[in-house]
């Protein structure tokens, strides 16, 4: 008898630590999935995002494309920097099948706590366009400032350490760098933002004359 009271709580507190593992498993798998269809509808933004970048680099001027994006919160993936990046070394162009050259891609970037960058993977768009398209904001009247580094305007330590962005690819030199960046920032209380892309007429670049598309950003609630 003294036996049986004394198997009764071993059993009782293996039983709760049964049930608190599964709890929690189950719990985290719930988690996972959220944050899998957030990265998903992410992913659907980008790619909205650049089938209007793809139309307008087709268009002649003035055509624009006015279109809104939503920076989410998923999970652990906190995307607080969107990045227009043009990459002009093909190693650069892993995500974009078929791309030798070089590649436009549009990457969310989620920041953690203590800044350091990690690009959302899944839900980068890559942008068939041409490499003699450049992206500029010069010209938008009352829009959020875009930086033409990986960080947006004002980051204070953007370097290869807190991006994970090297040398080889970014000087930090605009106009000498092997790669081109036009980059938002999450704006404090906006997670919506109306992104206008429009044609403009041709620029002068390094190689001569260049397609230009201006881009301007306002929060959804202003645009």
């Amino acid at each position: 008898m003294k036996r049986g009271q004394v198997d009764a709580p071993i059993e009782l507190f293996v039983a709760v630590i049964v049930l608190t593992a599964s709890m929690s498993l189950a719990f985290y798998l719930m988690q996972q999935t959220d944050q899998g269809k957030c990265v998903a509808t992410l992913k659907t933004e980008t790619e909205k995002l650049q089938a209007a970048m793809l139309d307008i680099a087709l268009a002649s001027p003035p055509t624009y494309r006015t279109v809104s994006f939503e920076m989410p919160r998923c999970g652990d993936v906190n995307v607080q920097v969107l990045q227009f990046v043009y990459y002009s070394e093909p190693q650069d162009c892993r995500l974009c099948p078929a791309h030798y050259g070089g590649c436009w891609q549009i990457v969310p970037v989620s920041v953690n706590a203590q800044g350091q960058y990690a690009v959302v993977v899944d839900a980068v768009s890559c942008v068939q366009m041409s490499g003699d398209i450049w992206l500029t904001s010069t010209g938008c009247e009352d829009s959020i400032d875009l930086g033409e580094a990986p960080c947006p305007p004002g980051t204070i330590g953007c370097t290869a350490e807190t991006t994970g962005i090297p040398e080889r690819v970014w000087n930090g030199n605009p106009q000498d760098s092997p790669s081109r960046w036009l980059t938002l920032g999450k704006q404090e209380g906006s997670r919506v933002y109306t992104i206008t892309l429009t044609k403009t007429a041709p620029i002068q670049s390094e190689g001569g004359e260049a397609g230009g598309i201006r881009v301007c950003v306002n929060p959804a609630n202003q645009a």
